[in-house]
C-alpha cells in the first residue's frame, strides 16, 4: 500500500554546512534513516519510501551530493566524515532510536555509524556491503601520491564539471540523463535515472549542470583499505540484514569477499534486480521483508499491531 503522505522537503544547518533532506511518511511512525549510494541522492528512496507504510523515512543528500553544501576545497569526502555528518542529522531530528536503511556507499557509511552510536535498532543493507572503495595496505602511499597527482591535474585542465561552476555542462535533458545512466550503472532504467538526475540537476541558461560536488568522481587520498572495512563490517553489533540484487553488485564473487566479515547475526536474502533493486520498481517480496524487518526490532506501533 502506497503512504497517503506526501514527502517533504527541508534543510538542516548543521555547523554552516546545509544538508538537504527529504521524508515521507508520519513523523511518528517508525524512524528510518535512509543513505543513498555513491553520486545517487535522496531520490533514491522515491519509489521505495513510500510504500513502507508506517514508518517516518529520513533520507538525506549526503554532503556534495543532491542538493547540499559541498565541502570546502581544502577539504575531501571521506565516509567517515559522512558518518559524523548522519550523526548531527539524526542528533537535530531528535532521533534517540532509529533504523538505518543503506544502499551501496550508504552501507559504508552505515557501518561507520554503527561504531559511533548505540541508537541503531536494526540495519538493513541493500546490494551493499560496506565500504565499496578500499585499497590494499601495501598499495596505501602510491593510491595517495596518484590522488593528488589527479587532482593537480583537474585544477590545471578544464575537465567537464571543474572549469566553470556557472557554466553549463549539457544542452539538453536527454544529455545528462544519458550521462548519469552510464555512470552509475548502465543497467538503470531511464526512468529510474530520471528521478536521481532530476534532483541533482540546475538549470544554467539554456543548458544544465550538476549540482553534486565534480570532486566525488575523484578518488579519496586515503580511502579505508580492504582490513578496515571488513573490521568495521565485522563489528555491527545490532541486527544486520542484507538484501542483494541477483543481478546486483555481489551477484559474482564480490560476495565471497565480504562474507568472512559478516557478524554472526547477519541474515542475507537475495531479490530480482541489479544494484538499484530498490529504485527500479521495488517488488513486493523486498518491501514485506523490509517492514517485518522494522516490526520485528521496534518497540513503537507497527510492533505493537503486529502482535495484536
Amino acid at each position: 500500500m502506497r503512504s497517503q503522505f506526501s514527502p517533504k522537503d527541508h534543510l538542516l544547518d548543521l555547523d554552516g554546512i546545509e544538508i538537504a533532506v527529504r521524508s515521507w511518511g508520519p513523523e511518528d511512525g517508525i524512524p528510518v534513516l535512509a543513505l543513498h549510494g555513491w553520486l545517487d541522492n535522496a531520490a533514491s528512496f522515491e519509489r521505495l519510501a513510500p510504500l513502507l507504510d508506517g514508518c517516518f523515512v529520513v533520507a538525506p543528500d549526503l554532503v556534495g551530493h543532491g542538493r547540499s553544501d559541498h565541502r570546502r576545497h581544502d577539504s575531501g569526502y571521506y565516509l567517515w566524515e559522512h558518518a559524523e555528518d548522519m550523526l548531527a542529522v539524526v542528533d537535530s531530528l531528535g532521533l534517540g532510536q532509529f533504523h538505518v536503511l543503506a544502499h551501496g556507499m550508504g552501507s559504508g557509511v552505515a557501518t561507520l555509524l554503527a561504531a559511533l552510536t548505540s541508537g541503531i535498532a536494526s540495519m538493513i543493507l541493500l546490494d551493499g556491503m560496506g565500504a565499496p572503495f578500499t585499497v590494499a595496505e601495501d598499495e596505501r602511499v602510491q593510491h595517495l601520491a596518484k590522488a593528488y597527482r589527479l587532482k593537480r591535474l583537474v585544477r590545471r585542465s578544464r575537465l567537464q564539471g571543474f572549469s566553470d561552476k556557472d557554466g553549463s555542462q549539457f544542452d539538453n535533458l536527454e544529455d545528462a540523463l544519458l550521462q548519469r545512466r552510464s555512470r552509475l550503472d548502465g543497467g538503470l532504467s531511464a526512468e529510474a535515472a530520471r528521478l536521481l538526475a532530476m534532483r541533482d540537476l540546475l538549470q544554467v541558461g539554456e543548458g544544465y549542470c550538476w549540482r553534486h560536488d565534480p570532486r566525488l568522481v575523484l578518488p579519496e587520498p586515503m580511502p579505508l583499505t580492504e582490513r578496515e572495512a571488513c573490521d568495521l563490517l565485522s563489528q555491527v553489533s545490532c541486527p544486520l540484514y542484507l538484501m542483494l540484487g541477483r543481478q546486483g553488485a555481489f551477484a559474482g564473487d564480490g560476495f565471497a569477499r565480504r562474507e568472512a566479515a559478516l557478524p554472526r547475526q547477519a541474515k542475507v536474502s537475495w531479490h530480482p534486480g541489479g544494484h538499484h533493486l530498490h529504485l527500479e520498481g521495488p517488488d513486493r517480496a523486498l518491501v514485506d521483508q523490509i517492514l517485518r524487518v522494522l516490526a520485528r526490532h521496534e518497540q513503537g506501533t507497527l510492533q505493537r499491531l503486529v502482535n495484536e
